[in-house]
């Protein structure tokens, strides 16, 4: 009898223990879901506090056609995972649009041990850059121009003017574009916010 009793305990127990596990994998596959479709704000959740401005609901960069410069198609997914300053631009860049590359350079080196696991992509449905925007980006070495269709680009950046703007946004390692960032936001705050999101995240971190 005491064999017996045993063994339905063991038995008890370990289909607690697989029910538990099952309902962490579902509470968790639930929560990000929610995430990630705008229906639940998990940063302010969380209690933290970010600097820019999150999307909601935030905006897969699958959706947005977009040409490596030598015409092949980019597919985000098939990159490393990483997390991405993507940075809308013209054919040609002023001086606003140099200020933008400046400081989102100053930002990606002052990140330190995690610069690695941030890239920058301009994106522009303009076309290529022109002569003058070339040499700029000589300056610049690692940063990825990516054509965009006009009229996905425009569908995707729906309510925005980042050109005019200035805007930038942050995207994370699995392509949700979450976090915008203006001009009266200082590299510091970008800086603290691309910190916490990249000790909170666990995609590779090999630098490229």
């Amino acid at each position: 009898m005491n064999n017996g009793s045993s063994k339905g305990g063991a038995r008890r127990d370990l289909f607690l223990i697989l029910g538990a596990l099952i309902a962490v994998i579902a509470a968790s596959t639930a929560l990000y879901w929610a995430a990630t479709s705008g229906r639940v704000n998990l940063p302010a959740l969380l209690g933290t506090k970010n600097n820019g401005e999150l999307l909601q609901p935030p905006r897969q960069i699958a959706e947005l056609s977009l040409q490596k410069a030598d015409g092949e198609v980019f597919d985000f997914t098939k990159e490393k995972p990483h997390w991405t300053i993507l940075i809308p631009v013209s054919s040609s860049c002023d001086k606003a649009c140099a200020d933008t590359l400046y400081l989102t350079r100053q930002i990606r080196t002052s990140l330190g041990k995690y610069m690695g696991r941030v890239q920058r992509y301009l994106v522009s449905k303009s076309g290529a850059p022109d002569a003058a925007f070339q040499q700029l980006l000589s300056e610049h070495p690692g940063v990825q121009v990516l054509l965009a269709d006009a009229n996905a680009y425009n569908a995707f950046f729906s309510g925005f003017e980042p050109v005019r703007d200035r805007q930038y946004f942050i995207v994370d390692p699995a392509g949700w574009m979450m976090m915008l960032y203006r001009p009266e936001h200082d590299g510091k705050a970008v800086i603290t916010d691309l910190k916490f999101l990249l000790s909170n995240s666990h995609e590779d971190e090999a630098g490229n």
